[in-house]
């Protein structure tokens, strides 16, 4: 009986072992001695070992992904997308959640920087100073999702796009006084960048700024933004429209109207961010816009498979696409 290993692939098929160590990986064999390793493989089953294959490589054929929260819909449509592309890569995925825990996260980029990983992709919320040093202080690879910075390679969407889709579909709608359910400016995407797009839209269409009609949420779930629409409802502003930076704070905030017997859309019209599944459920069906979050997550994966496997170090940007779904809590199909 063989022990099956380089040597004995190499002398059934009547080659050198450096023959063999090229075939296993992907470097130049002939035609002919391609084909005699190839039919011996197959004859006996063999699979090198992973630890063979590090040492020879140098890569674990490991990718980290950190993400913010496990059980948010946006971070599973991205991490799908990652998960294809370095599964068809022939790599596996270690999943780190941080639970929105900023000192997790830099936890986390601490420990895949020095751990066995091939290289690392971050979906970030909240950047500080610290995330950008340690970033920038990666020797491996490594892809930043859902944040833009311009000293690492970032995939990011278009919030400031989506929120003037989503508040211009309000204004379109006849809303006048329109409101805007938003998360902390610290967040540069999700708070900065929907905020700039919602008071853009509103300045566009000669719609003054009213700093009575922002609503800011503690949190993004929706807990947080029923809470936060409670507290605003006491004050008893009039408005006819809401903006919410994301889908999850608007099925609080409307949960919090129908509590306090107002009718959507006849009384107040609603728009957000997000587009998740519960957006063509919930009653009344929500008007939001699509991110494109699984398109991003395949991006990500491209681009630090490319840089894994080509040695592309150079810094890359890219932004996903969004488009407007109107549903019935704008009056559509209602």
């Amino acid at each position: 009986m063989y022990q099956m290993n380089i040597s004995t692939i190499a002398q059934l098929a009547e080659v050198s072992t450096a023959t063999v160590s090229r075939y296993l990986n992907n470097g130049y064999v002939s035609e002919e001695k391609r084909k005699r390793i190839q039919e011996v493989i197959e004859r006996t089953g063999y699979r090198p070992s992973s630890s063979a294959q590090t040492l020879r490589t140098g890569r674990n054929n490991l990718i980290g992904v950190i993400v913010p929260k496990i059980s948010s819909e946006s971070v599973a449509r991205m991490v799908d997308g990652i998960t294809e592309v370095v599964n068809n890569a022939g790599y596996q995925v270690l999943l780190a959640n941080t639970g929105n825990d900023t000192e997790k996260e830099l936890e986390y980029l601490k420990t895949f920087r020095l751990n066995n990983v091939d290289g690392v992709i971050f979906i970030g919320t909240l950047m500080t100073k610290k995330h950008l040093a340690l970033m920038k202080s990666y020797k491996k690879p490594i892809v930043l999702m859902g944040q833009q910075e311009s000293e690492v390679s970032s995939v990011y969407f278009d919030d400031y796009g989506a929120a003037q889709l989503a508040t211009d579909c309000l204004v379109r709608c006849g809303c006048k006084n329109i409101a805007h359910l938003a998360v902390t400016l610290k967040d540069k995407a999700a708070g900065r960048a929907r905020r700039s797009g919602y008071l853009d839209t509103l300045e566009q269409n000669h719609m003054p700024f009213r700093e009575d009609l922002i609503i800011e949420s503690a949190g993004f779930t929706t807990q947080d933004g029923s809470d936060a629409m409670q507290a605003f409802l006491e004050k008893g502003i009039a408005f006819d429209g809401l903006f919410c930076a994301t889908d999850t704070i608007a099925f609080g905030a409307i949960d919090a109207m129908h509590r306090a017997g107002i009718q959507i859309p006849e009384q107040v019209k609603v728009a957000a961010v997000g587009n998740n599944r519960m957006s063509a459920i919930y009653t009344p069906h929500l008007t939001s816009v699509n991110l494109s979050h699984r398109t991003g997550g395949l991006e990500a994966g491209a681009i630090l498979m490319d840089m894994i496997q080509n040695g592309n170090d150079a810094i890359r940007m890219a932004q996903m696409q969004c488009r407007l779904y109107e549903r019935e809590s704008t009056g559509a199909n209602a």
